[in-house]
Formats: structure tokens, C-alpha cells, sequence
């Protein structure tokens, strides 16, 4: 995740250090020691009003705007309480930005080593072995007003050992359910190429169990991890063994959603090329395959996904695109893949799509010619396999196509 970085909204023509954050800007500290309570930012010990109890999240009073990118280096600090704003010196103790949150949740540690802290900055030399720990308490890992990539939490647990101990887990089983960061996804996804299982993401394959084949498939779940190495993305699958986890690729686009599940052979008269992932015409290392009869599985839109038996892996190609491309302008050649005569007077109008070829490719803009309200006869007519109509009409440029 990334740490949201708020600015202040500031009026034209006043400088940003007159103006103060508003209350709901100000982030919370969470204070994990007592706290003395100061009437003024000297914070002398003989003028204290009192003390906060450990384990409290207080709010922070407004500071300047130009002042809210430093707040977490700031030592003094005003806070709102009972008692009005007052001011604790954050050297007194341990701290941490953000709330605290009181909510017990069961988390079952899967890492080999997990750390244990006396406070989020007060690491131990003890660490817990993959187990089952209930937490009763939980910070955000990232501070406020500051850049942060770290996908964590700190929770706090009870051992019977150390007393209430602190931990930040990256790796726990509950992370990937749809509580977190888990997600439901929507229609089918494709699988590619074979792919291990895994029991969670990140986790070592399951090499006892068989590689999921090429194929689509209703997921049960997705977990995904952005980081300046780029996304994973991961997808949880029903198995004979059980709920396990496949890991996509950045070669195959990072997984494709909302795919129809489709069982048709469709005939392709012109040569043709398979691609990856929808779209990815940059990615032709297959060349041009000759015409045939593709039997498909899956449909994105205008694109179907099939298994490619000499390559075993499963690809993607697209009917009206690879026709569309293919048509010459020569009569008799075109009518063999359905263009017909036609005489049809029709009516162009501004939001009229006019092509050199009849597919609208919204992946690759290309000039199109636009006309203002007027009737033109149709000297063509053709039937994509989308379902779309086009007309062949003569232009001061040439012949083009239209679609209305």
C-alpha cells in the first residue's frame, strides 16, 4: 500500500504556512506508554496537568499545512483532550502513529520465524513458530503524511510468556481471505500455461499435487501485492485437494477477469495470429498461422481464448479483427468472407466511426474521418463476427468504411 499524502487546500494568493489543517486532516497517535500532559510546548515537568494511560489514541490538534509532511519527526505535539488542547513530549515513551483498533482476530502465523516487539520500534530476541495466535489489538503499519509500500499491521497479542507482545506478520493465512486484502472476482479468469498450486501465496509449490492444466475457471478468490518490483497477483481455485492458490504471471498480462465461459469452433478463412493477452499486438512472436478451425473456450469482448495443442498453451485471437484486416477492397475477394452488394441509402452523423478497415480498435487509436449529417449510398454491406455492421462508402479520401 501506499501512504495517502494529503495537501491542504489553500486559497489563491495565500501563502500555505498561514493556513492550518483542519481537525479532520490531523492524523491519531496511539500511545503505548503514560504520557505526562503539558500546558505549553516547553512541556516542563513542574507545570504537568496529568498523564494519559497507556494504549490510547489521541488526535492530534490542527498544526499549518506546510508543517503536515514533517509531523512524524515532530517530538512536541498538541493533542486534544478533557481538557482542552495540551502538548506531550513523544520522547517520554513509546509511540505510534495511527489508531488503534480493539477487535480480537485469529491469525495463523505460516512464516518460520515471526518477531516479537515490546512496541512497534522495541524488537525482542524472541520469535514464534508458525502457530495460531489470537491478537486483540491492531495499528497500520504506515505512518501519515509519509510515502509507504509496507502491506502489514501491527497486532497486539497476549503471550504467557512475555505478557502482551507486539507483532507485524507479512506472511499469515488470514491476509489473503476477503477480510483483508482478498477480493471476489467476477465471471471466469483463463489459465494459460500449466501452473503449480499453491497452499497460500508466496507459500513454496505444492509439488505432491498435480499443476492445474490450461483451462478457465471461476476463481474463488484473488489477492494482490503491488511494490516498486511490480503487481503479483494471485488467484484461489477449487482442486480435488482442496482450496489452492496459482500465481499469475506478468507474461500473460497478470490475469484476465470477467471472461464467459463459451464452447464453439469458430472458423478462421483468413491467416491469423494468436497473442498472450488481448490486445497484444506488441507480443506477435508466433507469426501468422494459417486459416482453420479454432475450437474455443473462453470470450473478452471481441477476443476468444483457446488451448493451442502444439504449443499447450492457452492464447488468445480475435475473428473480426484478423477478417477485417484481411479485406482488400476487391469485390470478388471480399464477398468470401461476407461482404455483399448493396445499394442502401443511410445516414452519417456526427458520431459516425469511418475506418480504412471495419474494426474499431480502441488499444490502437487510429485517424478517423468525421462528417457532418448527410444521406450516402452504401456500395457494401458486411457482417463482422461481433455482430457489428459496416458499410463500404466512397469519401474525398477514398473508399472507407462506416458504421453507423
Amino acid at each position: 500500500m501506499i501512504g495517502a499524502i494529503v495537501v491542504c487546500s489553500v486559497p489563491q494568493h495565500t501563502f500555505a504556512e498561514e493556513i492550518f489543517a483542519s481537525s479532520s486532516e490531523m492524523p491519531y497517535v496511539t500511545l503505548l506508554d503514560e504520557f505526562t500532559l503539558y500546558p505549553t510546548k516547553e512541556t516542563k515537568p513542574k507545570e504537568a496537568l496529568g498523564a494519559l494511560s497507556a494504549l490510547q489514541s489521541v488526535h492530534l490538534a490542527p498544526i499549518r499545512c506546510d508543517q503536515l509532511l514533517n509531523i512524524t519527526n515532530m517530538d512536541k505535539v498538541q493533542i486534544e483532550t478533557w481538557l482542552g488542547s495540551v502538548w506531550i513530549n513523544l520522547k517520554e515513551g513509546n509511540y505510534k502513529y495511527g489508531k488503534l483498533t480493539y477487535e480480537e482476530q485469529n491469525l495463523t502465523l505460516l512464516e518460520d520465524e515471526t518477531a516479537l516487539y515490546e512496541a512497534p520500534s522495541v524488537v525482542t530476541p524472541y520469535t514464534l513458530a508458525p502457530q495460531k495466535v489470537q491478537a486483540f489489538a491492531s495499528l497500520p503499519a504506515c505512518d501519515p503524511y509519509s510515502p509507504c509500500r509496507i502491506d502489514a499491521t501491527w497486532y497486539l497479542i497476549h503471550t504467557s510468556w512475555l505478557g502482551d507482545q507486539w507483532i507485524r506478520p507479512e506472511h499469515y493465512a488470514e491476509k489473503y481471505g476477503a477480510r483483508n486484502n482478498g477480493a471476489q472476482v467476477e465471471g471466469l479468469i483463463p489459465i494459460p500455461q500449466e501452473s503449480e498450486v499453491y497452499l497460500y501465496p508466496f507459500d513454496k509449490p505444492i509439488k505432491s499435487e498435480n499443476k492445474i492444466q490450461p483451462q478457465v475457471i471461476k476463481p474463488l478468490g484473488k489477492y494482490m501485492r503491488t511494490s516498486m518490483a511490480g503487481a503479483s497477483v494471485w488467484y484461489q481455485i477449487s482442486t480435488p485437494k482442496g482450496p489452492r492458490w496459482i500465481y499469475q504471471t506478468s507474461d500473460y498480462g497478470l490475469g484476465f477477469e470477467r471472461v464467459d465461459s463459451v464452447d464453439q469452433v469458430i472458423e478462421m478463412p483468413v491467416p491469423f495470429h494468436y497473442y498472450k493477452i488481448p490486445n497484444g499486438y506488441l507480443d506477435d512472436k508466433y507469426g501468422e498461422v494459417p486459416p482453420q478451425d479454432v475450437h474455443v473456450i473462453g470470450k473478452w469482448g471481441d477476443w476468444y481464448f483457446t488451448i493451442v495443442s502444439g504449443m499447450k498453451n492457452g492464447m488468445w485471437l480475435n475473428p473480426s479483427l484478423e477478417i477485417a484486416g484481411g479485406l482488400t477492397g476487391n469485390f470478388e475477394h471480399d464477398q468470401k468472407f461476407g461482404v455483399t452488394a448493396s445499394q442502401k441509402r443511410i445516414e452519417l452523423m456526427l458520431t459516425s466511426i469511418v475506418l480504412d478497415k471495419p474494426y474499431e480498435d480502441t488499444s490502437r487509436p487510429e485517424t478517423a474521418l468525421t462528417f457532418s449529417q448527410q444521406t450516402v449510398t452504401a456500395l457494401r454491406e458486411w457482417i463482422a463476427p461481433n455482430g457489428q455492421t459496416w458499410y463500404y462508402i466512397q469519401t474525398w479520401q477514398g473508399f472507407k468504411w462506416v458504421r453507423l
